[in-house]
């Protein structure tokens, strides 16, 4: 939806004057020339202004969320983002999100924005691509603000309920699906064969009570079971074997996103690339529920025993291949040391070794920073830097993780960054 004029109040501050120039020239741009703009702003120079002030830019991208993610009908599960021939359609969404991200996290009053029906219907998309601009842009609600505390109940519980989906675990290690090991490109037999199989449960009405239903209101449900092998070499996007799912079965409404995500990942999970973004999609979407105080619930399911160590096996991988996915695990790792009277903070300390000289913590920050100031060497790529970095600064507001800091030896590194005076990375010093 649009954003409510209504709640409008006009703003006392003066919009910085970069600002308003981009304003001016993203609201009335065609979309060939807004997906130029938006695809060379890369990083935010325009100063923090309220959010008040972009109405007319969300409410321009509010247009092109709305017809990326248009159905046929109600019944139908396929976007028209997903569509074959709409790539540049997609291509304007993904920087419409990646921008609104941006602005989002430097600018304030936030609760003016207004497009979140749309945001919860993308992350229904067959595309992971766009599943991950989506949490991205959560993501920076959840940190950066309480705005989705603050969501009415019914928009609220939409998004919580597909995270929560997209947070599930998929058996763990013990069963096959170690995080590190689905992060690698490994033969499918590498795997068990139910990743590709779709099996689903649920209650249903049973055939005689439905046919009885006006005679007899009171009706007994029984036990149903879809069952599809196989389902990455069907040919068809997880949407079209959804739509056709429900034409033979009456699946609950309150159960369908839960089978359309079962379908996703057995449709995905061959793909090695997509496979990296379901995990990355999963990791995303813990933090977003720890730093939006939607996780208590299903705390034990999602944080299971044996994720963190989980976490840091991904950090371990030696591929620089990989840097998004470990930055993901260094997020999702700090999201879980927020997580009040932690029970996980010893753990976290103990599996990532941060309390010894030689553990693998100590070491990666000490090569990190060897890296930064040596101009011989490549440094660590910025994003992962920064996650790095900010994992420990968060672990450093516990008394266990500042001892562990101080044991291991960490000031004297992290003193070498501070006398550091090069050009770069000024985000990470």
């Amino acid at each position: 939806m649009k954003v409510d004029r209504a709640k409008l109040k006009k703003s006392s501050s003066e919009v910085p004057a970069d600002c308003k120039t981009l304003i001016d020239k993203l609201k009335v741009q065609s979309e060939n020339d807004l997906y130029k703009e938006l695809k060379d702003i890369k990083v935010w120079t325009y100063g923090k202004c309220e959010l008040y002030h972009w109405a007319d830019v969300l409410d321009v991208f509010d247009t092109i969320l709305e017809k990326s993610c248009s159905k046929d009908s109600e019944k139908k599960w396929t976007l028209s983002c997903d569509l074959e021939g709409s790539e540049q359609m997609k291509k304007l969404l993904l920087e419409v999100l990646r921008f609104t991200a941006l602005l989002i996290e430097h600018s304030f009053s936030r609760h003016l924005y207004n497009s979140m029906d749309h945001l919860t219907t993308l992350l229904t998309s067959c595309d992971m691509s766009i599943v991950l601009y989506v949490l991205n842009l959560l993501y920076v609600f959840s940190k950066r603000s309480n705005f989705i505390a603050r969501m009415s109940i019914e928009k609220k519980q939409g998004v919580i309920q597909r995270l929560i989906h997209l947070a599930e675990s998929w058996g763990g290690r013990e069963n096959g699906f170690g995080l590190a090991e689905c992060c690698q490109d490994l033969p499918s037999g590498s795997f068990p064969s139910s990743a590709t199989t779709l099996h689903f449960e649920f209650y249903a009405e049973s055939k005689d009570d439905q046919a009885n239903k006006k005679v007899q209101p009171a009706s007994s449900t029984v036990i149903q079971s879809i069952h599809m092998e196989n389902v990455d070499k069907s040919g068809r996007m997880p949407s079209q074997i959804m739509e056709d799912i429900l034409e033979v079965y009456d699946v609950p409404v309150e159960k369908q996103v839960l089978l359309f995500t079962h379908i996703r990942l057995a449709c995905l999970f061959s793909n090695y690339e997509a496979r990296v973004h379901c995990v990355q999609a999963r990791l995303q979407a813990i933090s977003i529920l720890v730093y939006s105080s939607s996780i208590q619930d299903n705390m034990n399911v999602i944080l299971y025993p044996g994720l963190i160590e989980e976490l840091v096996d991904i950090v371990e991988i030696d591929d620089s291949a990989l840097v998004d996915i470990k930055s993901a695990a260094l997020r999702t790792l700090t999201s879980v040391i927020h997580i009040e009277r932690n029970p996980r903070l010893n753990s976290i300390i103990d599996a990532t070794g941060a309390s010894s000289y030689h553990g693998f913590l100590p070491v990666l920050v000490r090569t990190c920073i060897q890296h930064m100031i040596d101009t011989d060497l490549k440094p660590f790529p910025q994003t992962y830097a920064t996650s790095l970095f900010s994992f420990l600064y968060h672990l450093a507001n516990y008394e266990h993780g500042v001892e562990a800091l101080v044991s291991c030896g960490m000031m004297e590194s992290l003193l070498k960054v501070i006398n550091w005076y090069g050009d770069g990375q000024e985000h990470i010093t």
